[in-house]
């Protein structure tokens, strides 16, 4: 069985865990053709899967909100990826922030939301390449879709702050 986690931003990536500890990081695609193909060549097409999506939401960073149109474009993204998973019969769950946060962020000590994701992936994922190609510092979007997916993991066999 493939847990898949999905963080669908801007810059949005999906991580994969199988059932034997394999981990697979993909960017998300442009396009919504591309999406429906990744999921069932790389996933739907190979066993069992279930899906744990961020939900989307207005969000502030640094106590700047966001603007009207990138808001907009954000919830687009989001509808598209939650159409495909619909039309596709994949089973899934929408997980808040805050709720997948606040259980892979258990034993992180230092820093911002986005600093304790990346010490938790590292902490927890030791072997798992978060740099995406060509580019030289950990992504966002693999480092959050990583731990969406390893949240749904422990969700569904029950194991709980490891």
């Amino acid at each position: 069985m493939f847990v898949i986690g999905i963080d669908p931003g801007k810059k949005g990536a999906l991580a994969a865990i199988q059932d034997d500890g394999t981990i697979t990081l993909h960017q998300l695609p442009d396009n919504a053709l591309d999406t429906v193909n990744l999921l069932l060549d790389s996933y739907i097409s190979k066993g069992a899967c279930h899906i744990f999506l961020e939900k989307a939401q207005a969000m502030s960073i640094g106590g700047v909100r966001q603007g009207v149109s990138s808001m907009f474009n954000y919830g687009t993204g989001f509808g598209i990826l939650l159409g495909i998973i619909a039309a596709l019969k994949i089973p899934h769950t929408l997980v808040h922030p805050k709720t997948w946060c606040k259980e892979m962020h258990a034993g992180t000590t230092t820093g911002n939301a986005k600093e304790r994701s990346l010490e938790a992936a590292r902490r927890l994922y030791p072997n798992v390449q978060l740099v995406r190609p060509r580019c030289t510092k950990p992504d966002e979007g693999y480092v959050d879709a990583l731990l969406i997916a390893g949240y749904g993991q422990r969700v569904l066999t029950g194991k709980k702050h490891e």
